[in-house]
C-alpha cells in the first residue's frame, strides 16, 4: 500500500522544516506549500489524506484556504495551526472549513504527531467501512434481482408443468410423444428444485460488521448450492 499523503502549509520555512522533522520516522508522504494559493494548486493535482495549515499567512488565511480545500478534496482531513488560541477563530474554523482539530503555537510535537497519525487511522477505517457498505449494497441489489427473476421463472415453469401434465394424459399421444412429455415434466421439476435452492440463498443475511469474526462466506454458500443443483 502507498503511504498516506499529507500537505503542510505555512509561510515560514523553518516551520515546515520543523514539521518534516516531527514525522521523519513515520511512513508518511508529505507535500509542502508556503501559502494558500500554492496549496490549492497542489490539491488540484495531488490527492491527500490530511491537510495541516497555518492560519496567519499572507493572502489567504488558513481558515479561508481550508474552506476552499474542502471544495476541492472534501474527504481530506483538515487541521489548523494558529498563534491565537481564541474561541472565535476556532468556531470560525470549524464552521467554514470543517476543521477536524486545531493547534496553538507553540504546539507540542507529540500531541500534533499523534493527532495526525490517529486521524489517518480513522480515515483508513472509514474508507474500509465504506468499501464494505458498497459491497453489501451490491450484494443486496444482486439478491433482489435474483428474487425478481426467480419469481418470473417460477410462474412460467408452473404454467409449463400444468400444460405438460395435461398433455401426458392425452390418449392420442404416440409412445415417443408420451416419453417426451414425461422428460419435459421431469425437467420442469428440476427447474422447480433449482428455484427452491436459489430462494434459500436469499435467506443469507450478512449481519457481521467488518473486521469481526464469523462473516458468512458467500462464495462457499454459492458453491454448495451449485454442487447441490449439479447433483440432482
Amino acid at each position: 500500500m502507498n503511504p498516506p499523503k499529507a500537505l503542510f502549509v505555512d509561510d515560514e520555512p523553518f516551520v515546515l522544516k520543523a514539521l518534516r522533522r516531527i514525522f521523519m520516522d513515520d511512513n508518511l508522504d508529505i507535500g509542502f506549500a508556503c501559502n494558500g494559493e500554492e496549496a490549492l494548486q497542489y490539491l488540484q493535482e495531488t490527492e491527500v489524506d490530511v491537510i495541516l495549515s497555518d492560519h496567519n499567512m499572507p493572502g489567504l488565511t488558513g481558515v479561508e484556504f481550508l474552506a476552499k480545500a474542502k471544495e476541492i478534496q472534501p474527504d481530506a482531513i483538515r487541521m489548523l495551526i494558529t498563534g491565537r488560541g481564541d474561541m472565535e477563530l476556532a468556531l470560525k474554523a470549524i464552521n467554514e472549513g470543517s476543521i477536524y482539530k486545531f493547534f496553538c503555537k507553540p504546539w507540542e510535537d507529540d500531541d500534533l504527531r499523534i493527532s495526525i497519525l490517529r486521524s489517518l487511522e480513522f480515515k483508513q477505517v472509514q474508507a474500509q467501512l465504506r468499501d464494505q457498505q458498497e459491497k453489501l449494497a451490491r450484494f443486496e441489489s444482486y439478491s433482489q434481482t435474483i428474487i425478481t427473476v426467480s419469481h418470473y421463472i417460477n410462474n412460467f415453469n408452473c404454467a409449463l408443468m400444468m400444460s405438460v401434465e395435461n398433455l401426458k394424459t392425452s390418449p392420442n399421444l404416440t409412445p415417443f410423444e408420451r416419453n417426451l412429455a414425461a422428460t419435459s415434466f421431469k425437467a420442469s421439476e428440476k427447474i422447480r428444485e433449482v428455484l427452491r435452492i436459489l430462494n434459500r440463498l436469499q435467506d443469507i443475511k450478512v449481519t457481521d460488521y467488518p473486521f469481526s469474526e464469523g462473516i458468512i462466506d458467500i462464495d462457499a454458500q454459492m458453491k454448495a448450492a451449485i454442487d447441490e443443483i449439479d447433483g440432482r
